[in-house]
């Protein structure tokens, strides 16, 4: 079994009690083995009759993990492990509740978004600041989606950019005939597949995890971190880094990691330190830069 071959903080983890747990794991220290033998560990522990969910940044991630587990379960326990990316996962669910949906591409969008704003007046607003192109609207209102759940566009828009304001309630028209046409052709993006999977989750109680595991728990952006608390599972087995967040392009919000302990009464925050990878005198010049940089937040 995977537990075997982990050290003490790794099999401390991967063996924690369910609920909610966050694994604080920076590069080298073996994360992708401590999900392994967790996902292993309740593989056993229940039997294989309880249902697992994987959520990570890359199938290829997901399908190497689920991979690795395959070589100590047969493939007709392993199947029964959903895992893939928030999109992925989404996608599927939403077909097997029977929702008719298209996922386009956003250079698809992009063209149906460009028919709308191309329909739309800026010249007779006299500001001195030029009206942004439909590439740029699209997206400026993805970051927005993936950035908050509670504010609207143009709220959104007001916190984030004042100089545009005389064009927001034009910006708000667009995107209101956007989403429009997109339900009446049955379209959905990248974002919409979580949008839906979140309220379709408010609304259906027999799909249920016991457990959901996160990888790269650090990159998870708002919209993210919402369908999370949406699947209403009693236990969250994180796994992150502070130091390695690369997703702020779309909206990562490290406070997610960062309030964890807040959030969920009860939670339990272990660390890997034991690296694998690197060199002591690497490790300790990243641990000095590291503390060097903490300083000066």
């Amino acid at each position: 079994m995977p537990l075997t071959r982990l050290n003490s903080e790794q099999k401390s983890a991967a063996t924690a009690p369910s609920g909610y747990n966050l694994i604080i794991a920076s590069a080298g220290t073996g994360k992708t083995s401590t999900i392994v033998a967790r996902l292993a560990y309740l593989l056993k522990k229940w039997r294989c009759t309880l249902k697992n969910l994987l959520l990570t940044f890359t199938n290829k991630a997901a399908a190497e993990m689920i991979e690795r587990v395959s070589a100590f379960f047969p493939q007709s326990i392993t199947s029964q492990i959903e895992s893939g990316t928030f999109h992925a996962v989404s996608y599927r669910l939403l077909k097997k509740m029977g929702l008719n949906i298209v996922l386009k591409q956003p250079k698809d969008l992009k063209i149906l978004l460009k028919s709308i704003v191309e329909r739309r007046r800026f010249d007779h607003i006299e500001s001195g600041v030029k009206a942004y192109s439909a590439q740029y609207l699209y997206d400026l209102f993805s970051l927005y989606q993936n950035s908050t759940v509670t504010q609207s566009f143009t709220q959104w828009l007001e916190e984030n950019d004042s100089e545009h304001g005389v064009f927001f309630d034009i910006y708000e028209d667009i995107f209101e005939e956007f989403q429009a046409l997109k339900r009446e052709f049955g379209y959905v993006d990248f974002n919409d597949l979580l949008i839906f999977m979140r309220e379709a989750l408010k609304k259906e109680h027999e799909l249920f995890f016991e457990e959901v595991l996160i990888d790269e728990y650090q990159d998870t952006n708002t919209l993210q971190g919402s369908l999370i608390d949406a699947f209403r599972s009693k236990s969250l087995f994180c796994v992150g880094d502070y130091d390695q967040s690369i997703y702020a392009f779309n909206g990562a919000n490290i406070d997610i990691i960062g309030s964890f302990s807040k959030r969920y009464e009860g939670a339990n925050v272990f660390t890997l330190n034991k690296n694998y990878r690197s060199s002591h005198k690497i490790l300790s010049l990243a641990n000095r830069v590291i503390e060097k940089k903490s300083k000066t937040l």
